[in-house]
């Protein structure tokens, strides 16, 4: 799911859907406001969220349903976005019994320092764009829900094929695409493709 423009309730138009670190404009144009920082003459976005210019100040309004969600919450996300070092993570539901796989206007980010014990170089070398993952709420930070899938029953519930897209099937402890026979690496959970989410991990 991209969203590239935002609209207020009221029908006004926000602007682009921003990510922790993107431009939102130079110094000289306006202030830093809330959700958004200054740095070395750029004013950047400090959240995942839509970015607004109103009145030469620059700010990022989150997107975060922070009523519902709180520390040590475990959630079920689709990985949107990549973006050095960071993964931005569509919410999808809570990780209930049911397992009912329900899309959400929610975004958190996951930090690569917080996919795995031991260094990350690079989120991608764990993680990929359409990947289905269960993680928790390690904290909530200015207006930001940050991820943590470092647990061994957190990480990737479902994964596909970055050839081919088709769902990657994991035997022998090996990942594996069964329609091109290419070998990829995730941060997988323990229970990887165990979980029926209404037949939406079962789906290529």
């Amino acid at each position: 799911m991209h969203i590239s423009k935002s609209y207020s309730e009221n029908g006004d138009f926000l602007g682009d859907f921003v990510v922790p670190g993107s431009f939102l404009g130079a110094e000289e144009e306006g202030a830093a406001g809330s959700g958004a920082y200054a740095e070395a003459g750029a004013i950047r976005s400090a959240m995942a969220g839509e970015s607004k210019n109103e009145k030469a100040t620059f700010e990022t309004l989150g997107r975060m349903n922070v009523a519902l969600m709180k520390p040590g919450t475990t959630i079920i996300g689709v990985v949107e976005n990549i973006v050095e070092p960071i993964a931005l993570i569509s919410v999808a539901s809570e990780d209930t019994q049911t397992h009912r796989f329900v899309t959400t206007s929610d975004y958190a980010v996951l930090h690569a320092s917080r996919i795995k014990q031991g260094f990350v170089k690079n989120v991608r070398d764990e993680l990929k764009i359409g990947d289905i993952i269960r993680a928790r709420v390690a904290e909530i930070r200015n207006e930001e829900i940050h991820l943590t899938i470092e647990d061994k029953e957190l990480g990737v519930l479902k994964a596909f094929c970055s050839k081919c897209r088709t769902a990657l099937k994991l035997e022998s402890a090996v990942l594996s695409c069964p329609k091109c026979e290419n070998h990829e690496n995730r941060k997988l959970s323990s229970d990887y493709r165990s979980t029926d989410f209404g037949g939406r991990l079962d789906e290529t």
